[in-house]
């Protein structure tokens, strides 16, 4: 009796030990990817080449090697950043970045203080657009747009191309969008000729207002940036192959203060492809496998275009891939994109999961073009893009960071995924 129980006090701890290692091991993974040292891994400060050595060093840990001459595959970008730290002031106030101020990602520099003038027309008129455009009133001055109003005569897709079009023209030198929405960033792939600044939590209550910038922009036409590329021999003779993809670029930041670490989007998915990585370099996998890390996924998917426009693989042997992004949460399980597409992959894993209870879901969504698996599956490869559901809102912000994630199910979706796997 007590040699049973002894047994099962062992292997409880055991897998306990276990668990305790795979969460570990991801935590320690998003806390340096996701660090101001790594400049949000963009194309400021070097940021997604600190990444990309770090990822290369830990493939190289895990057994990997590399996949062609070197773990590293150069390819250039178009990339809009801010290597200095930019000011915001209104009627002498200094606006917070990223809390109450936000640069448009397109922007170029500007320097000076501007008066604001406020332009209440529908712009959605083409005829107002355009009589605002030729207005030589504006000329030199900031033009303050309520995007809530604008957005009560069209939507959200049309007002983004209203924006759009007054950082190219008109006589006015600043466009000021005051918002109530949530501040997101994107990456800069072109640089504008107007400066435009989102704004909120601010009121313009002053007879005469007055907006200072301070921003320095630098367009990099042919910025070098790389994916990095590892591979592991499987046991069997078979030369079939799994592929396990992560996006591990993210926005940047806006001198070294302001930093969109991205922990969630995607420190999360690198850390737990990696974690795969180290689990088949001690538990050697039936068929070979990949681990691609891209860069440029917020630019476009120009990492993963460039893979499979220059693939290091011959893509017709790959039996199934894995896009993994945000695998900070669970809290409502996973969503698994091409699952309608790859019904009996989806079905085997969500049985898997019901079996195992894993995550509290695994849900099914149809094709999309939004992550890195599009390029593969539109050669043909079979592929799941997934992601996981719940948690913090957090999402191309400043607020997603390591102290903020949850890492609510990162060890049943580990688990999850290595069953899956070997259903293959």
């Amino acid at each position: 009796m007590n040699t049973k129980f002894n047994l099962l006090l062992f292997l409880s701890l055991a897998l306990s030990q276990f668990v305790h290692a795979q969460e570990e091991y991801g935590r320690k993974l998003v806390k340096t990817l996701a660090s101001d040292k790594f400049a949000g891994r963009g194309y400021v400060f070097q940021g997604d080449k600190k990444a990309a050595a770090f990822i290369a060093k830990e493939m190289k840990k895990s057994g990997l090697s590399p996949l062609g001459d070197s773990f590293m595959q150069p390819f250039n970008l178009p990339a809009n950043v801010f290597p200095k730290a930019a000011s915001v002031a209104l009627n002498g106030s200094d606006l917070k970045i990223g809390a109450n101020a936000l640069i448009d990602a397109a922007s170029p520099s500007v320097n000076g203080a501007f008066e604001v003038l406020p332009v209440n027309s529908n712009l959605n008129n083409l005829q107002n657009l355009k009589g605002l455009v030729l207005d030589k009133r504006f000329q030199g001055k900031a033009i303050l747009l309520d995007e809530e109003a604008q957005l009560a005569h069209m939507k959200p897709e049309e007002w983004r191309r209203v924006v759009m079009t007054l950082m190219q023209e008109g006589q006015h030198a600043v466009l000021l969008v005051k918002t109530k929405a949530k501040f997101t960033w994107r990456a800069g792939t072109s640089q504008a000729k107007k400066p435009a600044v989102y704004i909120k939590d601010v009121n313009f209550d002053q007879p005469k207002n007055e907006i200072v910038l301070d921003i320095t922009a630098y367009f990099q036409p042919q910025y070098s940036t790389q994916n990095v590329c590892g591979f592991l021999k499987g046991t069997g003779n078979s030369d079939s192959t799994i592929v396990i993809t992560a996006h591990y670029d993210h926005l940047g930041a806006i001198g070294k203060k302001v930093v969109f670490n991205g922990a969630n989007d995607n420190a999360s998915g690198t850390a737990l492809m990696l974690y795969l990585a180290q689990y088949y370099g001690k538990n050697k996998p039936k068929y070979n496998m990949i681990f691609l890390a891209f860069s440029g996924e917020e630019s476009g998917l120009l990492g993963s275009k460039y893979y499979v426009a220059n693939p290091r693989n011959e893509l017709s042997k790959v039996k199934f891939l894995l896009n993994l992004d945000m695998a900070g949460t669970g809290d409502d399980g996973i969503q698994v994109v091409n699952g309608t597409i790859f019904t009996k992959a989806f079905d085997t894993m969500k049985a898997i999961n019901a079996e195992k209870g894993y995550l509290p879901d695994v849900k099914v969504r149809g094709p999309m073009n939004r992550s890195d698996h599009a390029p593969f599956y539109e050669k043909g490869v079979p592929s799941f893009f997934i992601y996981t559901l719940g948690g913090i809102a957090a999402y191309h912000d400043i607020c997603d960071r390591y102290e903020t994630l949850p890492f609510t199910k990162f060890n049943g979706y580990a688990n999850l995924l290595t069953d899956f796997i070997a259903t293959f």
